[in-house]
């Protein structure tokens, strides 16, 4: 239980670690769960708003994980936050990590960019030169039974993008540091009281969604 700052009524915080894993997974998913419905939906619009308008003002390009030398990606610490909208970057991440598959998603969605003298399969390299505006055909080099990236891919989405992608980045980076704030407020609940009295010993009316 928790006392609501604003009138002392009792909160039902159900089980709160339970309710703080749902708000990383979706934010105000522990909310709902907890019956504090209004600040659930709220916090639901607000963040995962944020997230997708940063995704639309980067192009789908400003949410990765990398942690190759020259392009550690730190801004994806805090778009984790937002819980499982990033997660598709950290296993497209994993799942390319010193191979030369393919990404698992269509449209290389969330995939971290192509390195100067990074390997890839010839299909994927044709599929990109047919379906990426911004690679051409001599960006790669045979080198059997692979092809060889000879450009920098992050330069060439900053060249098309200019300064959406570092505002997309920004806008989806503080979608996930203001779901780290929902997340503690569905683990503890309000700030201002955490035992189930009111302070007064009256009975109170419980206000699930204070």
């Amino acid at each position: 239980m928790a006392i609501s700052p604003d009138d002392g009524s009792a909160i039902d915080l159900h089980n709160p670690a339970l309710a703080a894993l749902l708000a990383w997974c979706v934010p105000g998913l522990g909310h709902l769960y907890q019956g504090r419905t209004l600040k659930g939906r709220l916090f639901m619009g607000a963040i995962l708003g944020t997230f997708l308008l940063g995704m639309w003002l980067g192009g789908g390009r400003v949410v990765y994980a990398s942690w190759k030398p020259g392009d550690t990606r730190w801004p994806f610490v805090c778009q984790a936050g937002a819980g499982v909208v990033a997660l598709p970057a950290l296993v497209q991440s994993m799942w390319l990590q010193g191979s030369a598959k393919q990404p698992l998603f269509a449209w290389e969605f969330m995939s971290p960019p192509l390195s100067p003298g990074q390997f890839v399969s010839r299909a994927y390299a044709e599929r990109l030169t047919s379906t990426d505006p911004d690679i051409e055909a001599d960006f790669f080099f045979d080198k059997p039974p692979l092809r060889q990236f000879r450009s920098d891919q992050v330069s060439l989405w900053h060249r098309r993008l200019g300064r959406w992608f570092e505002i997309g980045t920004l806008y989806t980076m503080l979608a996930g540091m203001l779901n780290v704030l929902v997340i503690y407020d569905a683990w503890a609940g309000p700030m201002g009281g955490v035992d189930g009295k009111a302070g007064t010993g009256e009975d109170r009316t419980k206000k699930l969604n204070a």
